[in-house]
């Protein structure tokens, strides 16, 4: 099949949807399938990444780190492009980025069929008024438009279904989130001695490196060989470093900054993830690569979090979104018992045999619409 995924964001450029589209194009090309991605940058050009064919447009008036736009006309090109390349089917992702509004047009002028992913669980959250209001401005026009004109939508858990059928009426199927498995060390326990606790995610308000530190804290009282890191940087990087001096954590807990994939494992391994997000998260995989590497989870109420204790995981959700209730958490998970099953069902292979029956259904005229 002749796929294209068109998108505003590709490696390299980071975070979690990006990770997810280039997880998944590079196993659906393992699995014998023609994929083109087209995508932004600051330079244009075409090159070959994996045995795929990637084209970067230029990007213009780029907002913050994540949104930026095309130049004018280029729905029209992009649509000729798909024509050339006999793409049969266009993925778009998330519903609020220039790029899917525009793949979704020129999919429908090259008579492709479109499927759209979503991975938000809700309106972007935001300290800032005008954003928070820009942005359910732009979901209930053009995103609720291609959450309600796209051949097929997905989402990344259930609690992203149920936003799209909030904000478009439109019934979506649970697409899980999924991670590439983590090689196994050769020597090591399960459960390391030595208790770490780890944070992973920008630092800005609502993802909860404050409430980190204050966990870290509570618990150091009576744990005096407690280690803690922070992975992940951000505008609040100054106001946390200050934080943990001011808590006297200085010497237990390492700001680390960005640290890439596979030292955000190596961290990992063995530890226990203390996930204080109050933020619209879709699906974090940062949940998966924890347990992946033997790791446990403590965390407020998120996506995907309860299917996980569910199966058996070792995950522990706070009864409230406070400091309080995730240091009861983190309590219940490091005395949970240690023989629990290997991660399994959660890997990139799982999921794009997933989608390739979901790509064939679609373009050969079945409908998911609800």
């Amino acid at each position: 099949m002749r796929l294209a995924f068109v998108v505003n964001n590709y490696p390299p450029k980071v975070g979690g949807v990006e990770t997810h589209v280039h997880s998944l194009v590079r196993r659906l090309r393992g699995l014998g399938h023609d994929v083109l991605v087209v995508t932004l940058a600051d330079e244009p050009g075409t090159t070959m990444e994996d045995g795929v064919e990637v084209i970067r447009l230029r990007e213009h008036l780029r907002v913050g780190d994540v949104l930026g736009f095309p130049a004018l006309g280029t729905s029209r090109r992009l649509a000729r492009l798909l024509r050339e390349h006999d793409v049969e089917a266009v993925s778009v992702h998330p519903r609020f980025f220039p790029m899917t509004w525009i793949g979704l047009r020129a999919g429908r002028r090259a008579g492709a069929a479109v499927i759209h992913t979503e991975h938000g669980s809700d309106h972007v959250v935001s300290d800032s008024a005008l954003i928070a209001t820009a942005s359910r401005l732009v979901d209930r026009t053009l995103g609720r438009r291609v959450l309600r004109s796209a051949d097929a939508v997905l989402g990344v858990s259930e609690a992203v279904t149920s936003f799209v059928r909030r904000l478009s009426g439109r019934s979506a199927q649970v697409f899980y989130n999924a991670i590439d498995p983590s090689p196994r060390p050769e020597t090591g326990s399960r459960y390391p001695a030595v208790e770490r606790l780890v944070f992973v995610g920008r630092l800005v308000p609502g993802k909860g490196a404050d409430l980190f530190v204050d966990v870290v804290a509570g618990l150091s009282l009576d744990r005096p060989h407690l280690e803690a890191v922070i992975l992940g940087d951000g505008p609040e990087r100054g106001s946390i470093a200050e934080r943990i001096r001011a808590a006297g954590q200085q010497d237990r807990i390492r700001l680390r900054g960005r640290v890439d994939a596979d030292e955000v494992r190596r961290e990992l391994r063995g530890a226990t993830l203390v996930n204080p997000t109050v933020l619209a998260e879709g699906f974090q995989t940062t949940l998966l690569e924890a347990l992946d590497v033997d790791g446990r989870v403590a965390t407020f109420p998120v996506p995907g979090a309860a299917l996980l204790r569910e199966q058996g995981y070792p995950v522990e959700i706070a009864a409230e979104p406070t400091a309080e209730a995730l240091l009861d958490a983190v309590r219940r998970v490091q005395r949970a018992d240690a023989d629990t099953p290997p991660l399994r069902g959660w890997f990139w292979g799982d999921r794009a045999t997933e989608y390739e029956e979901i790509l064939a259904h679609v373009v050969q005229g079945g409908s998911r619409r609800g």
